[in-house]
């Protein structure tokens, strides 16, 4: 590849990337605080001058390091997440780039990846999954199950079922293993143990991957918040990142199916 398109391309993972947080920052200011401001208006500032930022201030990592990680106004700090979501972005796209080329299966990949992100950030930081985010995955999911050519639902050789009849079925069981799940925790303790946006999302999963790879998904998932809460010092006893645990549960899995790592038994 030449380095001049090598270098378009990494720059447009990066502006995807910064994109990206000003989504995850914009989406949890809108469900948590009331204020006017939305995906695109106003124009970016620094939260806590409001000065508005500069066009070459907003130019991916160039910006961050022009401005040494401070407000050049009030000096405030700006977070390191904003240049880590530019450089995940990139690493994220130039791994699909270089191997799967460039078609609408990675444009489909990059997708998932980045909407998948972008919840995994939300719930981390404010236990927020949204919903239209998490139908999307599901609607993507149906769609491209149409087409078994896109992505493969493993069906385990049992029953001689469509790639459409397995997203469909794998949605059901994702979203009602998860609600059952609660219904027995809330009979004991009188109060939601799981978030319906937990629900959603893990039906998701499974119209993507189907629902017999849904068991250790949930269970690499479920160790996968419970270090979330290690690291980051929460209470374990009280509310949870789970849908964050879910989606390294699914990347796991999928990095397990495509090095053919063996994963509980399975050889994916």
């Amino acid at each position: 590849m030449e380095l001049v398109s090598l270098i378009l391309l990494i720059t447009l993972f990066l502006c995807i990337g910064s994109f990206s947080s000003v989504v995850i920052y914009r989406l949890i200011l809108i469900e948590f605080s009331n204020t006017n401001i939305n995906l695109f208006k106003p124009r970016s500032h620094c939260p806590k001058c409001k000065k508005n930022i500069s066009l070459i201030h907003l130019i991916p990592l160039v910006g961050y390091l022009l401005q040494q990680g401070k407000c050049i106004y009030c000096k405030a700090k700006i977070s390191y997440k904003y240049p880590l979501h530019e450089l995940i972005h990139a690493a994220a796209g130039l791994f699909i780039y270089f191997y799967f080329g460039i078609n609408f299966t990675s444009f489909l990949i990059y997708i998932l990846f980045s909407i998948f992100y972008i919840l995994f950030e939300c719930d981390l930081q404010k236990l927020f999954l949204p919903f239209y985010l998490n139908c999307l995955i599901t609607i993507i999911g149906f769609l491209t199950a149409f087409n078994s050519n896109i992505f493969h639902i493993e069906s385990l050789n049992i029953f001689n079922i469509t790639q459409f009849e397995l997203s469909i079925y794998g949605f059901i069981v994702g979203y009602f293993i998860l609600w059952f799940i609660n219904i027995i925790y809330k009979f004991f303790k009188k109060r939601d143990g799981i978030g319906g946006g937990d629900f959603l999302l893990l039906g998701g999963i499974g119209s993507l991957v189907g629902p017999f790879i849904l068991p250790p998904i949930i269970f690499i998932g479920s160790i996968s918040t419970l270090i979330l809460g290690l690291i980051y010092k929460l209470n374990l006893n009280n509310e949870l990142p789970l849908g964050s645990g879910l989606i390294i549960g699914l990347f796991i899995y999928l990095l397990a199916r495509f090095f053919e790592l063996s994963l509980f038994g399975l050889v994916l």
